[in-house]
């Protein structure tokens, strides 16, 4: 990793392999609810079963956050959600969602829009 500045404002440059590292780092401190990984995510769990992956914590860090997939059972404030995604809550009205806690489980998480105000 290299740190210089340009044009006054301090730059870092790192290869692929060192920013990913970075991001598993950053997120190793996340608790991953096993039971709840486990049951969303059958796939894991069989791979849990057949010792092809150590755990759900581990499957998280190591692939799970870059696959799109949830540590745990996130809960939308729905009237918040909605108010703050316009597109979504059309989706709602005209019945083409069920509701922002449906868009943020399938879109809403990947995509990186908040569940709730922080």
């Amino acid at each position: 990793m290299t740190v210089q500045a340009v044009n006054g404002e301090l730059m870092v440059t790192c290869s692929y392999e060192t920013f990913i590292e970075m991001i598993r780092c950053a997120i190793s401190g996340i608790t991953v609810d096993d039971a709840w990984y486990r049951t969303r995510y059958p796939d894991i769990a069989d791979a849990i079963d057949k010792g092809l992956v150590a755990s759900s914590q581990k499957h998280f860090v190591d692939d799970g956050y870059f696959e799109g997939r949830q540590p745990f059972d996130i809960r939308v404030e729905e009237a918040w959600y909605l108010k703050q995604n316009p597109g979504v809550a059309d989706y709602v009205r005209r019945g083409l969602l069920e509701s922002g806690q449906q868009h943020f489980e399938e879109n809403g998480y990947k995509e990186g829009r908040l569940p709730f105000p922080m």
